[in-house]
């Protein structure tokens, strides 16, 4: 701090202030003077509004103090700390004769007046050389020409800060007016001296603040102009108000053609009404991410973009990144991912060809064999029979060996269904057989009734087997093989990820073959990865295994030691119970499939024959043709008079496919049934109404397989409206249950908040909702990680576990569940795989939503969590159901 003197020479002492004497004021020179304090207190008001720093602060009120009391100098000192030191930064004096004492002071070299000013005390002393705190110090203040002094302290907070100081250079005594005033003058210059501190202090902090918001405003603007991102400014109704450069170069539309223009004109038209939901939930003020659309680039192509947006007074504020070439790779990853699975099923099939062509010559030498010998004349009719046994029980082992071929080298995604490990097992007992040969021995074992899983049966059919095969090569032929099913009730800790408790199916593929070096065993399960000789060995098998396990929410392990075998074990999720199968109805034709007239359509002749001769043992009245033309044209002409048409698929020109649906459209109420030995077919059945007969078939199944079609087109029992009838008279009252509780398009409330907050944290998921499921829309009371506030009905999974109010419907992965896999919510944002929902059954049992917990990974669960999402789901609806009450 700079420190300033003020003198004004010539300034008269006040009247009463006599040198070298004690004045003794009477009654009229104290009125005076009290009027004078006034004036000068007054003064002193318009003074301090004049100025704005503390040293013109100060020498103001010096000045206008001591001419007030006539002291020769007045000033003002700010104090340390500690209070042992003060500077005095300004003073005024009376004329030249009387020194400045501006400077900085030890107060122990003046005396100990100073534990006074501590104390809050004013200090006046008339009399240096008298006062005893001063007496001793009386040259340092003769040396500045003080003979008496007034000091008034100055506090902060409790603490001495400052002291404001009249001096004269003759004895005096301080009358009690004086002191009053010099205190008054000290209280107002210490308030203008705060003020003065604050006014720069805001001086400074709003220099700081201005240039703070100046960088800012850089910032901001260096970002928006370099944002790679696209970044957007727009009203609630779409109107872009702001643009960056990016969407030039993203999109290819400038700043000037998109203001003004509504960004809803540039959105994917399958995306309009996302889009929409999407505007209306900023309009509400929520906010969101990975919000994902398409929007129309200039050239007329369309960029996927991911935004992120908030809504901002009257306008929404988003980001965008072009995410077109991700959305690409990840497509690009799944058709990778699919050619893998199978060339890793191709590979378990080239294992499976040398043994299944060695059991064919095998069948073919027995059918041959008999058939030659059944040609000899006089042939005893006992060996006739045995060798027309032989025959058909050749027929029926290769047929069941070319099923199981077929239905395990079928080509499809993932579709879990819930089925017995071990009856899966026995079934392709004979192709695994077959597979190591008979120098193996194979032994089932098989602990529990039932075993169920929830995976792909093909798959897991595939995992056996290549696991299978992995044995038969690790024993060179020779050894026994043993595969175990169990149930267990933890997955063991594996590859550093920790054990989870649950309930598991355990499958145990172990062999007795030369083992595994332990620097080998954690590369088993690399794709590629294969100790065998070049040929013999794509090292796809075992990475299928656990690509498999992964996937269905289960692991793989493996345990070996070199010289003594190697044990696989797949763990997989245990499943709960079977799906519901769904029996065939009796119906009134089952008994009449003996007789009528029907169309059968097959180009090869010895099988067109075989089929006539099967069809008129059944009692059909069979009427030929080679093709799907002829089959038309006999149709156009005698449609009326057939009972049924059974038809070949792959045909030359127009296959059965393709006719059976030109047939189906002009008569629909026909039985159709279709057939056919390939692959392909099979798959492709699964896309048609039409049932499908597999080759080989017996007179058996070509029966059961008619009543089926016939079944299909039967029409439906009277009783069926009536059904339908119920259904909607349940669903009004469901609907108004909802309305009675008068929840939905309420504002958002703490305590549902915490229970999805709760049910989230439970599964340790992303994302969370109370969902409230009405005619047209699913509504969300609570939600955690979702922007969206509400979506159509019929993309609601909460909209189908409603359905059934007594179950937690979980969907581990979407994905693969042919009832979600395209669902928008699946496809595109917010990509939901994961799915776990325990329905909000009210006191009169309807479901009128659910607490559900959601993942954009695919994932597993257990038993304990879907109990606990229960309990959360009777707690919201116990909290609405009394809310509904006090509404009453």
């Amino acid at each position: 701090m700079s420190t300033d003197s003020f003198l004004e020479p010539g300034t008269p002492p006040a009247p009463s202030a006599a040198p070298g004497a004690l004045p003794v004021p009477d009654a009229a020179v104290a009125t005076d003077r009290a009027e004078a304090y006034q004036q000068a207190l007054l003064a002193l008001g318009d003074a301090l509004r004049e100025v704005q720093t503390e040293a013109e602060i100060v020498l103001a009120a010096a000045r206008i103090c001591a001419q007030a009391i006539g002291a020769s100098r007045g000033g003002y000192g700010a104090i340390g700390t500690l209070a042992t030191h003060v500077r005095v930064a300004a003073d005024w004096r009376r004329d030249a004769s009387v020194p400045s004492v501006a400077g900085d002071y030890c107060f122990a070299d003046f005396g100990s007046f100073i534990e006074d000013l501590r104390a809050g005390a004013v200090v006046a002393i008339d009399d240096i050389r008298l006062d005893p705190r001063t007496s001793g110090q009386a040259d340092a203040f003769d040396h500045m020409q003080i003979k008496a002094l007034l000091n008034v302290p100055l506090m902060r907070e409790g603490r001495l800060a400052g002291v404001f100081l009249a001096h004269d250079s003759v004895r005096r005594a301080w009358s009690r007016e004086e002191i009053a005033f010099v205190r008054a003058v000290a209280d107002r210059t210490w308030a203008a001296i705060a003020t003065a501190e604050a006014l720069a202090e805001l001086r400074g902090l709003n220099v700081g603040l201005e240039k703070e918001v100046a960088l800012r405003t850089a910032d901001r603007n260096h970002l928006w102009q370099l944002s790679r991102d696209v970044l957007l400014v727009a009203r609630f109704d779409g109107e872009i108000v702001a643009v960056n450069p990016a969407w030039e170069a993203t999109l290819g539309w400038t700043e000037r053609e998109l203001l003004g223009r509504s960004f809803m004109d540039l959105v994917h038209p399958d995306d309009l009404a996302h889009t929409a939901d999407g505007a209306q939930a900023l309009a509400g003020g929520t906010a969101f991410s990975a919000f994902e659309n398409r929007y129309r680039h200039r050239d007329g192509s369309y960029r996927w973009l991911s935004w992120s947006a908030s809504p901002a007074e009257s306008f929404i504020i988003a980001s965008g990144r072009d995410v077109t070439d991700q959305k690409a790779q990840e497509s690009s990853l799944r058709q990778a991912e699919e050619q893998l699975r199978q060339s890793q099923k191709m590979e378990a099939v080239g294992q499976l060809t040398g043994g299944i062509a060695h059991d064919f010559n095998n069948l073919l030498t027995i059918i041959s064999s008999s058939v030659q010998l059944m040609q000899r004349p006089g042939l005893a009719e006992e060996r006739r029979q045995r060798f027309l046994g032989s025959i058909s029980n050749a027929v029926s082992r290769a047929a069941k060996l070319t099923g199981q071929l077929l239905a395990f080298a079928r080509r499809q995604s993932l579709q879990p269904v819930v089925f017995d490990a071990g009856g899966n097992i026995a079934a392709i007992a004979d192709m695994v057989q077959t597979l190591v040969g008979s120098r193996v021995q194979l032994q089932l074992q098989h602990h529990d009734d039932a075993c169920l899983i929830d995976a792909d049966p093909g798959q897991f059919d595939t995992a056996i087997v290549n696991m299978a095969a992995n044995a038969r090569d690790a024993m060179d032929g020779v050894g026994t093989l043993s595969i175990e099913i169990r149930r267990v009730d933890t997955l063991p800790a594996l590859r550093g990820h920790s054990a989870l408790g649950g309930d598991f199916i355990a499958v145990s593929v172990r062999d007795s073959g030369c083992g595994i070096a332990p620097d080998r065993l954690e590369k088993v399960f690399e794709p590629f990865y294969t100790t065998k000789p070049v040929g013999h060995g794509t090292g796809l098998g075992l990475s299928q295994v656990f690509g498999f396990a992964k996937q269905s929410g289960g692991d793989v392990g493996v345990q070996s030691e070199p010289g003594r075998g190697t044990c696989f074990t797949v763990f997989l999720p245990a499943a709960r119970r079977a799906k519901a199968q769904v029996s065939a109805p009796q119906d009134a034709m089952d008994g009449a499939t003996h007789c009528g007239r029907i169309l059968v359509v097959e180009d090869n002749r010895e099988v067109a024959l075989m089929a006539r001769d099967a069809l008129s043992e059944l009692g059909y009245e069979v009427t030929l043709v080679h093709g799907s033309e002829q089959a038309l044209a006999l149709m156009e002409a005698n449609g009326g008079e057939f009972r049924a048409m059974f038809s070949d698929v792959m045909m030359a020109g127009m296959d059965g496919l393709a006719l059976a649906r030109k047939v189906r459209q002009a008569w629909p109420q026909l039985p159709i049934l279709l057939c056919s030995g390939y692959n392909e077919v099979l798959v492709r059945s699964e896309g048609h109404q039409f049932p499908l007969l597999p080759k080989p078939y017996d007179l058996e199944a070509l029966a059961e397989a008619l009543k089926a079609a016939i079944r299909m087109v039967q029409p439906r029992a009277p009783t069926a409206s009536g059904l339908h009838a119920a259904q909607d008279a349940r669903e009004a009252d469901r609907l108004a249950d909802l309305d009675q509780l008068q929840v939905i398009d309420t504002p958002a409330e703490l305590a549902y908040d915490e229970i999805a907050q709760l049910a989230a944290a439970m599964f340790d998921a992303p994302m969370a909702l109370i969902s409230l499921v009405d005619g047209e829309r699913q509504w969300f009371k609570a939600r955690v990680g979702v922007g969206l506030q509400q979506t159509p009905r019929e993309y609601a999974f909460c909209a189908t576990a409603i359905q059934q109010p007594d179950e937690v419907m979980v969907v581990n992965d979407a994905l693969q569940d042919p009832a979600f896999a395209s669902n928008p919510l699946v496809t595109d944002g917010p990509r939901i795989r994961f799915y776990a929902g325990a329905p909000l059954v009210t006191s009169t049992g309807h479901a009128i939503g659910t607490v559900c917990v959601l993942d954009t990974e695919p994932r597993p669960t257990d038993h304990g969590r879907v109990e606990a999402l229960k309990l959360l789901a009777r707690q919201v609806v116990e909290r609405l159901e009394k809310k509904r009450l006090k509404l009453m």
